[in-house]
């Protein structure tokens, strides 16, 4: 069978609380690469901008999760402020070390900030929230995803904006051979093919979304090898 028709369960390496500083610092400027290299941030806000003008009442708020180093939602503040867009942005991530790494990075970016947050207590956001998840639902099973999805549902999300990986041989092979050229990080490079592995085809989405309270849903494939899904809860009735 095909390494690429299911979705791979391989353990991430960074995923690993107990990777030291050194090693998960240089992951991340790798992946910091990545996403500069190959669209990854532009994705994402390409998702986001058709919500962001339409927040009238005050300051829009985006909760970055599974934040990471915070790098795009410093890339979003950016935008924000060229903008004139009002923004409060939000990171959670269950790393320590990485959220300190994104503490000191985001320094100049007063309107971030960055929160310690496990999903296994399903932690809540202020309605009207956009939620944004960059690189990150593939790290879970689909049940577990059903499941995040199903919570942030019920907290009224503005919507819901999902960047992740197409699974796909093509996809695979390019990224082993980006990295060997423009990776540094060997736990990037192994985690960045798994990431692959475990990443989605387009039939996984309506899985996923199969019962959820969803009103309006788009997917779209983006360059290099994205799949950007965006989810807007259905309305409720007055």
């Amino acid at each position: 069978m095909s390494r690429f028709k299911m979705r791979s369960q391989a353990a991430e390496q960074m995923d690993d609380l107990e990777l030291d500083e050194g090693r998960l610092a240089l992951a991340l400027a790798d992946i910091r690469r990545v996403n500069r290299l190959l669209g990854g941030h532009a994705t994402s806000l390409a998702g986001l901008r058709p919500f962001l003008s339409l927040e009238k009442a005050g300051p829009v708020h985006v909760l970055d999760v599974g934040c990471g180093d915070g790098e795009f939602l410093r890339y979003l503040a950016a935008y924000c402020r060229r903008e004139a867009i009002p923004c409060r942005l939000t990171g959670w991530d269950f790393n320590p070390k990485t959220l300190d790494q994104a503490r000191q990075a985001s320094a100049g970016y007063p309107e971030i900030a960055f929160r310690q947050r496990d999903l296994r207590n399903q932690p809540e956001f202020p309605e009207g929230t956009l939620v944004i998840c960059n690189l990150f639902l593939h790290h879970f099973t689909d049940t577990q995803i059903r499941e995040l999805l199903a919570h942030w549902l019920s907290q009224g999300p503005r919507a819901i904006v999902v960047n992740d990986l197409h699974r796909n041989s093509a996809a695979y092979y390019l990224f082993w051979f980006f990295g060997l050229i423009f990776m540094r990080s060997p736990i990037a490079r192994s985690d960045g093919r798994i990431s692959i592995l475990r990443g989605f085809r387009r039939k996984d989405f309506s899985r996923l979304a199969a019962g959820l309270p969803l009103g309006r849903t788009r997917l779209v494939w983006r360059w290099a090898f994205r799949y950007l899904w965006t989810l807007e809860p259905k309305k409720k009735l007055l």
